[in-house]
């Protein structure tokens, strides 16, 4: 005894804590009652429970009499049931258990005078003991988890275990009649019962992201019969469906139907040989406490609500005064009791720590346990690690050490992580014969591109500027130094002639078209800060670099001397990120997140206060709510601002409601507190018009009270413009669509001009930060004119689309909510005969989403 008692407490000391709340029914598993949930206990899962059915009033069986003339009436009569067992968790898609039930009836059975036929004795009949043991299965079906609806089979058999010498009134189950003598025991059978059925289960908390509803909807069906032992037992199709609501974690409701469909009839003994029919039907009702601890509290009832068919010949009562007197036939008596109590105590824990996203990584080391993320993030997602697709890995791969992870997918670092290029930089590649000479341009050697290139130039062109033949070069005559940093061309070496021109130049060239210094082999200089910050990016400080960089701005001579275009100094952590030199080159995040004037912490952290002494001081303890100074950045605001007597929650999460408690008495936190309304409505008006511009979208009060299910039949959604009619999906007018003036691109290709890339982050700002756009689908629509084949102008409208596309999503607008169209020439704006009419028509176009219309239709506004 004391092992188990000490592995009872090992468990609840192991499984403390129940990531989710989840109700259990009388077999241990996920569901209420007798109905079983489509959802499963999870792995390790242990779970205790003692549930019981409580029945007092002998009319609460309509009546329960005997025809024997040895017995009298039943007078009272008070019975319970109930069932204790464990149940486990096996993986996320197995749960066994055992369950054994407890039975007790007390009733008064009077014994009768044999002589005068007066009550000679009233004492009350107590019968209980065990039933039949159970063991129970459920499988569940493998379903995507973010998905809402869940299905398992579910199995079980109870095993003759109950004392079938004690007999009782109230008969458990259904299957307990013999239908050839319409006898009934209470407890249980001396066969094996079996039940099997089906369960499913939907549930709307899984549903936007997890974050919806959190109600579910269980629906079972199956069957339950006894295995012959001379005798035959009734077989009983089964349904139930119930409800389940949760208010908060710690606190649910659930309502349940449950119905046993007699398809057998049986032998009514006492009503001359006729077959009885019962129409059995049951309600339950419970609220369910969820304790932190795993430990939940039923209490809730049922009623019976089927017909009035009663069961003859129930009980069959060992007399003990009366030595073989036991033909005590009761009638009249009902299946079930007309109501009962119900209620008990259930138990749960993980035996295991757990990984419910599945990633590898537990809950308890998981920063994004609800979100399948990678062991080397702490469990959080990444991103895609080669976001355009040209087998060059965004910087961030490098920054946290992922090259390995991603070897098969993608390997360098991507200067151009938002297009597509076959450069091992991930840009797009220049041309490589400029001056069309048929000799390839000195970068086409260098990246060891030559075979790529092989049908369209050959060599390395020493004069890419002017076309030359091949025997030169590309040179127009062959010249010993043409690029002019006194490096000497291939020839001069190759022939042995670099003697004759030591006055000349010196050295071996490797990029003779392009002038660089000797130091780099007589190659230009790569650029030193990608980034555009001014901090020089790593392999400056790696070929020693750093002086001639950081003095080329200083000294004309010196970059003249070194080819250095572009200077820089110290050293970039971030160089694929524009950041400033006193966070080494990494990009600051917002100084004052919630704009109360108090700096977050990272400021001062990163001694950059004098930086920011304009837009903030100090240290900001609560840097998400703005506050004043005093309160170190905290709120601290009127407790009652709207009148109502209820003090706003930051009262009650800063435990300083004993200080307002003359201003607020009531410790109910104010739900609205910028509006006055009654404490039983937690301080919320009722008297606003939930959609008072009439075009079927809430208002935003809706949502924060948490009434959107007492107006779905009004309106939807949050209403972003309030004061004025729309039907764009979000209660704004219908946005027309914008052509982006000033996004421009290279002649000929998908690359944006810098002017460009201002208008567009521009346009990502309005996207992300103003009410009434950013909410809204968009699309892209790139345009051109009608010179050159329609294919290729369909591909270049597609890929300028796409590039506009991912600047906005580079500048904050999340992926899900932009496309890209491309629509070639098939919807000019303008006459394409005239160059003023084809510039118009070459044109990126912003398109707003709507339910009616998804922006991606390509229309025409000039016929030609």
């Amino acid at each position: 005894m004391k092992r188990v008692i000490a592995g009872l407490a090992l468990a609840l000391a192991v499984g403390a804590y129940a990531t989710h709340p989840q109700t259990l029914n009388k077999e241990g598993f996920v569901g209420v009652n007798k109905t079983q949930s489509g959802q499963s206990l999870g792995h390790s899962k242990l779970a205790f429970f003692a549930l019981m059915d409580y029945a007092d009033g002998y009319n609460n069986l309509n009546g329960a009499g005997t025809t024997d003339p040895r017995w009298g009436e039943v007078s009272k009569f008070m019975g319970l049931s109930a069932n204790v067992g464990f149940a486990l968790g096996i993986w996320h898609y197995f749960d066994v258990g055992m369950a054994l039930p407890v039975f007790y009836d007390n009733f008064s059975l009077p014994i009768k005078d044999p002589t005068s036929g007066e009550i000679a004795n009233d004492d009350g009949r107590k019968t209980g003991g065990i039933g039949n043991l159970k063991a129970d299965l459920k499988a569940r079906f493998p379903l995507p988890e973010d998905q809402p609806m869940d299905v398992a089979v579910f199995f079980s058999a109870a095993f003759p275990t109950a004392d079938q010498n004690k007999q009782g009134l109230w008969i458990r189950e259904l299957e307990y009649i013999n239908k050839e003598t319409g006898e009934g025991h209470a407890f249980g059978t001396s066969s094996t019962t079996m039940k099997f059925g089906l369960a499913a289960t939907a549930d709307f908390s899984k549903l936007d992201g997890g974050d919806g509803l959190p109600f579910l909807i269980h629906v079972n069906g199956g069957y339950r019969y006894t295995s012959s032992d001379g005798s035959v037992y009734l077989g009983v199709p089964f349904v139930s469906a119930a409800a389940e609501y949760y208010f908060i974690d710690f606190l649910s409701i659930f309502a349940e139907y449950f119905m046993d469909i007699q398809t057998e009839k049986f032998n009514g003994v006492f009503n001359n040989n006729v077959d009885e029919n019962l129409e059995m039907q049951q309600l339950t009702g419970a609220v369910v406490f969820h304790t932190p601890v795993g430990l939940d509290i039923h209490l809730g009832a049922s009623y019976y609500v089927g017909g009035d068919n009663m069961v003859s010949n129930i009980v069959t009562w060992q007399n003990e005064e009366r030595q073989g007197e036991n033909a005590v036939i009761l009638e009249k008596t009902r299946v079930n009791p007309e109501y009962t109590v119900y209620g008990g105590l259930t138990w749960s824990g993980f035996l295991l720590p757990q990984d419910r996203d599945g990633d590898g990584v537990t809950d308890n080391e998981d920063k994004c346990p609800d979100d399948k993320g990678h062991r080397l993030n702490q469990g959080c997602p990444l991103g895609n690690p080669d976001s355009d697709e040209d087998g060059v890995c965004d910087a961030w791969v490098a920054e946290k050490g992922f090259e390995d992870e991603f070897s098969d997918i993608c390997e360098g670092v991507d200067e151009c992580p938002n297009e597509p290029g076959e450069g091992e930089d991930g840009c797009e590649l220049d041309d490589p014969d400029p001056d069309k000479d048929g000799v390839c341009d000195p970068w086409v050697s260098q990246k060891k591109m030559t075979k790529k290139f092989k049908d369209v130039c050959d060599g390395i062109d020493e004069c890419p500027a002017q076309p030359g033949p091949i025997e030169f070069n590309g040179c127009k005559t062959k010249q010993p130094d043409p690029d002019g940093d006194g490096m000497c061309s291939p020839w001069v070496i190759d022939e042995g002639v670099a003697s004759s021109f030591s006055n000349v130049c010196a050295g071996y060239d490797m990029c003779p078209g392009e002038a660089g210094t000797k130091a780099n082999k007589g190659c230009p200089w790569d650029d030193p800060d990608v980034d555009g910050d001014g901090l020089c990016d790593a392999w400056v400080t790696e070929k020693k670099m750093g002086y001639y960089f950081e003095k080329a701005a200083e000294d004309k001579e010196i970059a003249k001397k070194w080819f250095i275009e572009k200077s820089c100094k110290g050293i970039d952590k971030c160089p694929t990120e524009s950041g400033p030199a006193n966070n080494e080159g990494c990009p600051l995040g917002e100084p004052d997140t919630d704009g109360d004037g108090i700096c977050d912490a990272w400021v001062t952290e990163k001694k950059m206060l004098e930086q920011f002494d304009d837009i903030c001081k100090g240290v900001d303890q609560c840097p998400t709510e703005a506050g004043p100074e005093w309160a170190k950045g905290c709120p601290m605001d009127n407790p009652d601002a709207d009148g109502d007597s209820l003090c706003a929650s930051w009262v009650f999460e800063k435990s300083m409601h004993d200080q307002f408690k003359d201003i607020c008495p009531t410790k109910t936190p104010d739900r609205c507190p910028t509006e006055n309304g009654p404490a039983w409505n937690k301080g919320c008006p009722f008297d606003d018009d939930p959609d008072p511009d009439g075009d079927g979208a809430c208002s935003e009060w809706v949502a924060t009270k948490k009434l959107q299910k007492q107006f779905e039949n009004v309106c939807k959604g949050i209403d972003r413009c309030p004061d004025e009619p729309g039907a764009d999906g979000h209660g704004c007018p219908v946005q027309a669509p914008e052509k982006l003036t000033g996004v421009t691109f290279k002649s000929g290709k998908a690359t944006l001009e810098s002017n460009a890339k201002t208008v567009l982050k521009g346009v990502a700002k309005k996207l992300t930060t103003e009410d009434r756009y950013k909410d809204l689908n968009i699309v892209i629509q790139g345009h051109t004119d009608n010179v050159g084949k329609s294919a290729k102008n369909q591909k270049l409208s597609l890929d300028r689309a796409k590039a506009v596309m991912n600047l906005l999503i580079k500048s904050g607008v999340k992926k899900n909510r932009i496309k890209a169209v491309g629509c070639g020439d098939t919807a000019p704006v303008a006459d394409n005969k005239t160059a003023d009419g084809r510039e118009e028509n070459r044109r990126i176009e912003m398109h707003y989403v709507t339910p009616e219309d998804d922006g991606t239709a390509c229309v025409a506004t000039f016929t030609e």
